[in-house]
């Protein structure tokens, strides 16, 4: 079972790499590097788990390297992009500080000059150099250079929070309701004026906002400003708690701690925060979350037919690896699949957008082309994703969630609640 300390090591990827750009700036200018008539580099500096056993979090995502290279291969064999052969630079990056991810930067932008690079840790500094990302391992955000992209398939909070609100209130979440925002920490507080601007646009009442002013972390001091939020909650009426980014992990591990009987229906903004309190003590105060999430269900991704044919190509050409099926009752230990099905939509992300530039492949052609693919069904989803300027994510589908006490479990709906 993991505790509130659990639930940032389990999910290594945001609670680990919450980088700055690090690294000189370098505007692409008229120059586009990476890109010859016949070659395009791709860098793919992957996120090496096995380097966060030494701080007790054990998680396996298969043989991530053969994963790339066989789809990499797969993909040049059947005449690479408009003609071009992909020329991979992969390079595992230790997760547990910055300094692995700044050298990896420096490394392929200046030393390997890739034209584009793959889920880095540290999209920002990609960016700065004018090299586009696809699928950063941190939350997707506009161009810092104004010349390269960040382009994900999952869009961040500030753009899914009104939308899964909006689902929520359509769905009656917030009739005859009044509601009191948390926020676990100061950082949470630009997502909060965003939830205040949506509820405001929803008519939904606000009649109290708390910004837990305790160091995340400091567990003693956390469930200390809690105790008093809850009864300050629970004197104003508050009887619908909208749990805001870290704040959906801290809200039931907190009640939990200081065995609170307030416990009214709740809405937690960030689905994954939740991860940790499944089937632990505090399960207790999950019977009565509201939450969603931007991408389906690990066990319709695995099922998909473009994942499925990703599988046979890497199982073809590295025989010896071993690679699950997905299944929720595998502890992250031994999530083998992950490493198959994530170089599988990233490459397959980033071949929609560089067939569309066309020919004359340039970091602006990338870019144009990126902010313009519509209707585009990239494998492990059922629904086609879209870009436009200035929303470099894919926006839409808001999968419904709720906390399964028989399988202590949370469980994602198997279809878009949008649709």
């Amino acid at each position: 079972m993991l505790g509130r300390n659990g639930v940032i090591a389990a999910t290594i990827v945001v609670a680990l790499c919450g980088y700055l750009g690090i690294g000189p700036a370098s505007a692409a200018g008229n120059r586009t590097q990476g890109v010859t008539a016949s070659t395009i580099r791709v860098g793919v500096p992957y996120v090496n788990v096995a380097a966060v056993k030494a701080v007790g979090v054990n998680i396996n995502w298969g043989n991530v390297p053969d994963a790339y290279m066989a789809i990499i291969a797969n993909m040049n064999a059947h005449g690479g992009i408009n003609g071009r052969r992909i020329v991979p630079y992969i390079l595992g990056v230790d997760p547990t500080g910055t300094a692995a991810g700044s050298t990896a930067c420096t490394q392929m932008t200046e030393d390997d000059q890739v034209f584009v690079a793959i889920a880095p840790l540290q999209p920002a500094c990609y960016l700065q150099h004018g090299v586009s990302v696809i699928n950063s391992l941190e939350p997707a955000t506009t161009a810092t250079t104004g010349v390269a992209q960040n382009f994900a398939l999952t869009p961040p909070a500030s753009a899914f929070d009104p939308l899964q609100l909006s689902v929520f209130a359509k769905q009656g979440v917030f009739k005859n309701k009044k509601v009191g925002i948390f926020a676990a920490a100061a950082v949470d507080e630009p997502e909060v004026t965003i939830d205040q601007a949506e509820l405001k646009k929803l008519h939904v009442p606000v009649v109290v906002t708390a910004v837990n002013s305790a160091p995340l972390g400091d567990l003693p001091a956390e469930n200390e400003q809690v105790a008093v939020i809850a009864q300050k909650f629970q004197s104003d009426g508050v009887n619908e708690v909208l749990a805001v980014g870290n704040g959906s992990a801290v809200w039931p591990e907190a009640l939990t701690s200081i065995q609170s009987t307030y416990n009214p229906p709740w809405i937690a903004t960030a689905e994954g925060g939740l991860a940790g309190s499944a089937g632990s003590d505090a399960a207790t105060y999950l019977t009565n979350v509201v939450a969603a999430s931007p991408v389906p269900t690990g066990a319709s991704v695995w099922s998909n037919s473009g994942i499925q044919h990703c599988v046979s190509i890497v199982r073809k050409a590295y025989p010896s690896d071993h690679i699950n099926a997905y299944s929720a009752a595998l502890p992250t230990s031994q999530a083998t699949w992950t490493g198959v099905e994530q170089a599988c939509t990233d490459l397959a992300l980033f071949s929609a957008i560089a067939t569309a530039a066309g020919k004359h492949l340039t970091v602006a052609s990338f870019v144009r082309a990126g902010e313009g693919l519509h209707d585009v069904l990239i494998p492990g989803s059922s629904t086609p994703i879209s870009f436009r300027p200035n929303q470099p994510y894919a926006l839409g589908p808001v999968y419904m969630a709720h906390y399964d006490t028989a399988a202590k479990t949370l469980v994602l709906s198997n279809t878009s609640a949008t649709k």
